[in-house]
């Protein structure tokens, strides 16, 4: 979303991803602006605070899945998930919390938005696998994680070894999301990581083979691999 935008209402906000949410893979791939991120939890603080009736929120839940994707995008390791909805949903008794959850996870199917095949018992771990799914690894780690995970291509590791090596050295939002995943699913995006630069570092594919050989990966992780594969180039050029 154009971080131009000063001002905003949720009907607004909701008629933008739904515009948006077909042509993208991953919820982050929305590239929802920090500014806009904040002001869109001031705006569902405001919402919720006036009903508690499903009906009252349910036309807004995109709003709010959107929001806690990109709340684990763009907190701060010394404040941590703290916002006004944040402090607003810590206080809410678990009831109306598992009524949030479970509407949540219904705008998944009524959206036709990925959920990788998840049936998770509880209907919290559901939500919480889902968005860090969702939320992937954040734009300004991604050339971090790709780092840790390029020292590990050529070694001669377990896959366990090695996914439990580079969760412990991740970069500390990448590990927060990666600590809500089980131990397939953390081994299963880190692979797909790992697919992908692998793909990239052979330069026979084109941005576009890429987006159409590998369909559920986020486009903005290729892109990101793309540029991190340019910079260290340049980087064995210039040694």
């Amino acid at each position: 979303m154009s971080t131009s935008r000063q001002k905003f209402d949720l009907p607004q906000m909701k008629a933008y991803f739904e515009e948006n949410i077909p042509n993208v893979r991953l919820l982050s791939d929305l590239t929802l602006s920090e500014s806009d991120f904040k002001s869109l939890g001031a705006k569902l603080k405001s919402a919720f605070a006036f009903t508690d009736k499903k009906d009252g929120i349910e036309d807004i839940m995109i709003c709010y899945l959107v929001y806690w994707v990109y709340a684990l995008i763009y907190w701060d390791e010394e404040t941590g998930i703290h916002d006004e909805l944040t402090d607003y949903c810590a206080e809410l008794p678990q009831h109306r919390l598992r009524h949030h959850f479970e509407m949540l996870v219904d705008v998944f199917a009524d959206y036709n938005i990925e959920s990788f095949g998840y049936q998770n018992d509880s209907i919290e771990e559901l939500m919480l696998v889902l968005i860090a799914r969702h939320a992937g690894i954040p734009n300004d780690e991604k050339y971090q994680v790709f780092e840790i995970i390029d020292d590990y291509r050529n070694q001669n590791v377990s896959v366990d070894k090695m996914v439990k090596d580079i969760y412990s050295q991740l970069p500390y939002k990448s590990r927060y999301i990666f600590s809500m995943l089980d131990e397939k699913s953390r081994q299963d995006v880190i692979w797909e990581i790992r697919t992908i630069m692998a793909e990239v570092s052979t330069g026979t594919s084109v941005r576009e083979e890429l987006l159409k050989k590998y369909p559920d990966i986020s486009v903005s992780l290729i892109d990101y691999c793309l540029f991190w594969l340019e910079g260290k180039a340049l980087l064995d050029q210039a040694e």
